[in-house]
């Protein structure tokens, strides 16, 4: 009994507590285009990076580098065992004298045929002779001589040395291996440039930031920024890791202490679409939903909307259904609320 007084009390009392207006505050929707900023992990590579090999293969008797050392052009990098490659230049250079005496042999011969010749003791027959035997002498000389030097190329062979100037990055043979011809033993990072590559999502039309400036900071010197731009993107997904590769040019080159491999972040502001934002304050409950409360303007009312938020920021909420631009929304005063309720807005509102 004392319950259904209580209650019929409260109801008797609600239209006159509510006959006022309430003060709320506003704030009028207005699409707004707010950048975000994206941020993605990645290395510093070489812009250029090769395999090197043995021609001829062999097994590998000495590796003198690691990966990360610095190597100049020229240098030697590996060996492979010559043990085959001087007997074939030892058999080379000694068919090479063969030949020498030969061709020798062979000019005396030519010559005193045609002294002879001049003599009128010999005759012409015997001077053809003499030439022919010249002329296949030096041909087996001038073999002889090639020979030599495919034999000289082929124990050079049996020592790798750089290309070009860079860092070794893998390390693929070590002592005791057996190198095949053309079978990489390192890999080379050239020197001359550096380039960022990052792992992008897949899904985001990045095509379309092409040529758009990045910006890069080493993860273990975050006092350090590099510039670039964005100067590949991978038109396939890896199979591996379902990311797209992105590759950065840098602007300049790298300082010093920055180094192939440094791992760096790279941070791309990407235009983001015009979107409602409110803020925080702004927003209430409905059904289990966000819901914000909109003024009618013409009345000075205000109805419960559900809303849907696409995004969350420091001190404002982007939505991206529920809201029009041009809609009054509520920002404080909210609290005592009900469908219908008339407001007025105070100073300050929009």
């Amino acid at each position: 009994m004392h319950r259904i007084l209580f209650l019929s009390a409260v109801a008797l009392c609600a239209p006159a507590a509510f006959a006022d207006p309430l003060p709320v505050q506003t704030v009028t929707a207005s699409p707004t285009r707010l950048p975000v900023e994206v941020a993605l992990a990645g290395t510093l590579q070489a812009v250029n990076s090769f395999p090197v090999a043995f021609p001829q293969g062999g097994r590998v008797i000495s590796v003198a580098v690691a990966e990360g050392d610095t190597v100049s052009k020229g240098q030697d990098l590996a060996r492979v065992d010559p043990t085959q490659a001087d007997a074939v230049l030892r058999a080379a250079l000694a068919n090479l004298d063969g030949a020498d005496a030969a061709l020798r042999q062979a000019q005396q011969a030519s010559d005193r045929a045609a002294g002879l010749l001049k003599s009128g003791v010999s005759t012409r027959a015997d001077v053809e002779v003499t030439t022919k035997s010249l002329f296949a002498a030096q041909a087996s000389h001038d073999q002889a001589t090639a020979q030599v030097a495919k034999a000289r190329l082929m124990q050079d062979n049996t020592v790798l040395r750089a290309p070009s100037d860079g860092t070794i990055t893998t390390r693929w043979a070590d002592p005791g291996d057996v190198a095949n011809p053309g079978q990489k033993v390192l890999t080379i990072a050239a020197s001359g440039g550096l380039e960022g590559v990052f792992n992008a999502p897949d899904g985001v039309a990045l095509e379309a930031f092409l040529g758009s400036p990045v910006t890069l900071t080493p993860m273990d010197q975050p006092d350090r920024t590099l510039t670039g731009t964005i100067s590949e993107v991978s038109p396939l997904v890896d199979a591996h890791t379902g990311a797209v590769v992105v590759k950065v040019k840098l602007d300049t080159k790298a300082p010093e202490g920055v180094v192939f491999g440094t791992a760096v972040v790279g941070r791309l502001n990407v235009p983001h679409p015009a979107a409602i934002t409110v803020p925080w304050s702004a927003l209430s409950w409905l059904a289990g939903r966000p819901a914000v409360w909109k003024v009618d303007p013409a009345v000075l009312t205000v109805a419960q909307v559900p809303v849907t938020v696409s995004a969350y920021g420091g001190d404002s909420v982007t939505l991206s259904d529920g809201v029009q631009a041009g809609d009054v929304i509520v920002t404080a005063g909210s609290q005592l609320l009900f469908a219908g309720r008339s407001v007025t807005i105070l100073a300050g509102g929009q």
